[in-house]
This record gives C-alpha cells, sequence and structure tokens, in this order.
C-alpha cells in the first residue's frame, strides 16, 4: 500500500520548511524526502503533463505558485533526445523523477565573472536521475538536462522562486555566450 501524499499536503510541508529556516542545505534535506513521496503519490499527474513544447524540447507545467512567485512546483515533460542548454535557477532546487531517466551534467564556472554575458564552464560531474530519484542544488548552481531514452520522461520541479522570476541564466558552451534564460509555461 502506498503512503498518500497528495499535492496540497506537499504545498502545506513547503511553506512550513521554508518558515521555518532559510538555510539551503536544510531546506533541500527536508525537502528532497517530501518530493520523492509527491512522485511516489502520483494523484497529481494528469495526460497533459505529458505534452511538451515541440520548440523548447520539454514542457513546463505549473502545479503550484505562491503569489509573490515563491515555492513554484512545475511538472517537466522531457521530449526524446531533447533538453536544456546548461543553465542555473537563480534559486534553490529540488527535482524528483516520475517517470524515465533524465541524464543531468553540473558544471563548475570557472572564469571570474567580470564579464556579464561570458561564462566559462567545465564539466563537474555527470550522473542519470531515474524514477523516484533526486537533483538538488543551491542557488548558483549549473547543469543541462538531457533525455536521452526513445520516450517521454517526466520529473517535479521544486524551487524557491519560480524560475522565470529569478536572475536566470543560460550558458552556449561553445561560443561561452551567457545569457537570461526564460522559459515557456503551461
Amino acid at each position: 500500500m502506498t503512503d498518500s501524499y497528495p499535492l496540497d499536503q506537499y504545498i502545506e510541508d513547503l511553506r512550513k520548511i521554508t518558515a521555518e529556516t532559510a538555510d539551503e542545505d536544510q531546506v533541500l534535506a527536508r525537502v528532497g524526502p517530501l518530493a520523492q513521496r509527491l512522485v511516489a503519490d502520483r494523484s497529481w499527474l494528469q495526460p497533459k503533463h505529458y505534452r511538451a513544447d515541440e520548440v523548447q524540447g520539454f514542457g513546463v507545467h505549473l502545479l503550484h505558485e505562491e503569489p509573490d512567485h515563491s515555492l513554484a512546483v512545475l511538472v517537466l515533460s522531457w521530449l526524446p533526445g531533447r533538453g536544456t542548454p546548461a543553465h542555473d535557477h537563480g534559486t534553490w532546487a529540488v527535482v524528483a523523477g516520475v517517470e524515465g531517466v533524465e541524464h543531468n551534467v553540473r558544471y563548475n564556472r570557472v572564469d571570474d565573472g567580470s564579464r556579464p554575458d561570458y561564462a566559462e564552464l567545465e564539466v563537474r560531474h555527470e550522473f542519470d536521475a531515474a524514477e523516484g530519484e533526486l537533483v538538488c542544488m543551491k542557488t548558483g548552481g549549473i547543469h543541462r538536462v538531457t533525455n536521452q531514452t526513445d520516450r517521454i520522461t517526466l520529473s517535479v520541479h521544486t524551487y524557491g522562486c519560480h524560475i522565470n522570476h529569478t536572475q536566470r541564466s543560460q550558458f552556449d558552451l561553445a561560443t561561452r555566450e551567457r545569457k537570461e534564460f526564460i522559459v515557456r509555461v503551461e
């Protein structure tokens, strides 16, 4: 028997945790297991969450967002063979796999940050995140996600602030260009 953990309880718990602490290590440690419970429950999952934007390469479906844009919870659907450019979030992030396996690459920024539209990155770590597994990042972490499978994969993303309301960047690894990263959300 699965331990029921609906979305509204997850949101209530997120509000409580973030009211109790702003320490990102503590937030990630406490939110991670709850995100795993949420994806195991799946009572929130709907057919529309499998839709993905062909141009963007993935779909972004809003499950919850606070009026001030904090505590955003999104479902991302990743098209086969597609993904994101290297990017940061401008906030902490807890990602829990729902279906399939997603390939993650984490980067270190190696330039001094003195040029606003430029960034040099080097690969720090690569790994696959499967169903129920977590990817947690503090503010400023840089990564790239790719669906290397032949079917749509799904993951739930919880952020300390809605990603389109942060100072979020994407990075071109070839040209080393840094620019704003805004995604289309359904």
